[in-house]
């Protein structure tokens, strides 16, 4: 199947393809004769080969004064058809050879511009990360595989403090750009491995395979710190600081159910919020054991 097509929008079968008036078919059955017709006569070259050399070996003295003899006569003629024949079948080539590249060159275009709107569904117009569909996509794909191979996952909770007073106060503009830049700190705080994207408004969402809940903390301890450090100008010329609350799970699932394993970052970040904002809480229980205990908190 075609990766850049939907699965309901799949390439026909041949079962799909109209028994009776098709045009595919009739097409199909075109060029099935034309080279069953080629076949046939190129396949008759061997016998008709065959008996022009033994017709030649038999009268090569006839044969050979008739070819002088033609060739001293009409030898033009037989130059001219040559050199004729062999310019026209060269334009040819090169005619049906720009006509093949033009479409081969029409294919290609089409199918980086199919590319480039996969990737525009897939990235936040405004920070450049992924959006939310695509993470959760990602995400599910992901704990499926460390559910089977055992590793754990890590998912982080990033949330602008103070965000709607924050626009309130510097208006929307400073506020995209405080996005923007909150966006590129996190991407450049974890792996290139990592996948990074705008789950709500002022949210973040990041996604760390293969992290521990050392190496989670770590690079959610980079993320706001790194935040921290932004150097934000108001409309007015001011310095306006910037911090984010991060909350976190680092676990390896028993179960791929993204829901859970989101609530439970999701509790952790509810939890930084309500002890000050600016700072980071580990959940490193796993999310999807039945009947779990409480997630134990690790505070930055």
């Amino acid at each position: 199947m075609n990766p850049h097509l939907h699965p309901s929008e799949s390439l026909p079968s041949s079962a799909d393809v109209p028994l009776n008036g098709g045009k595919g078919l009739a097409r199909f059955t075109s060029y099935a004769r034309k080279n069953l017709y080629l076949g046939g006569v190129l396949g008759l070259g061997s016998p008709l080969g065959l008996l022009g050399i033994r017709y030649y070996w038999d009268h090569r003295l006839s044969v050979n004064r008739w070819i002088y003899f033609e060739l001293v006569e009409h030898g033009s003629y037989y130059i001219y058809a040559g050199v004729g024949t062999v310019l026209a079948m060269a334009l040819w080539g090169v005619w049906s050879g720009r006509k093949v590249d033009v479409q081969r060159g029409r294919a290609q275009a089409l199918e980086r511009a199919a590319l480039r709107l996969r990737d525009m569904a897939d990235t936040d117009g405004l920070t450049g990360v992924h959006v939310r569909r695509h993470l959760l996509e990602k995400l599910d794909e992901e704990l499926r595989r460390a559910e089977r191979y055992k590793y754990p996952v890590a998912s982080l909770f990033v949330d602008v403090d103070n965000f709607k007073a924050f626009n309130e106060a510097h208006g929307h503009m400073v506020g995209d750009e405080v996005l923007r830049r909150i966006a590129q700190v996190t991407r450049a705080s974890v792996r290139e491995t990592d996948i990074v994207g705008r789950y709500g408004g002022d949210e973040f969402l990041v996604m760390l395979p293969h992290a521990n809940a050392r190496e989670a903390f770590s690079a959610a301890e980079r993320i706001r710190k790194g935040v921290e450090k932004l150097t934000v100008t108001s409309k007015m010329g001011a310095a306006v600081p910037v911090t984010v609350s991060v909350g976190m799970i680092a676990a390896v699932p028993h179960e791929a159910d993204v829901l859970r394993f989101l609530e439970i970052a999701d509790q952790a970040l509810h939890r930084s919020k309500g002890l000050g904002k600016n700072c980071t809480i580990l959940c490193d229980v796993p999310a999807t054991v039945p009947g779990a205990p409480l997630p134990k908190e690790k505070k930055s």
